[in-house]
C-alpha cells in the first residue's frame, strides 16, 4: 500500500496535478485527501487510491 501510495504520488507531481486538484476531480474533500497524502505510513483506503489512480491516467 505505501509503494502504490508513492507511486501515485510521484505520477501526480509527474503531471503537475495538486493533491487539490485531483481531490476535486474525484469529488472528495482535499484537506482529508492532504492527510491521507501526509509523509507517514497511514494507509489511503483502497477505494480512494483506485480513483486517484483512473484520474492520473487519464
Amino acid at each position: 500500500m505505501l509503494t502504490e501510495k508513492l507511486q501515485l504520488v510521484e505520477k501526480l507531481q509527474e503531471k503537475g496535478m495538486p493533491l487539490e486538484e485531483a481531490a476535486k476531480a474525484i469529488e472528495f474533500d482535499p484537506e482529508i485527501l492532504k492527510l491521507y497524502f501526509a509523509n507517514d505510513d497511514y494507509p489511503v483506503p483502497t477505494r480512494i487510491l483506485k480513483k486517484l489512480q483512473e484520474t492520473v491516467l487519464n
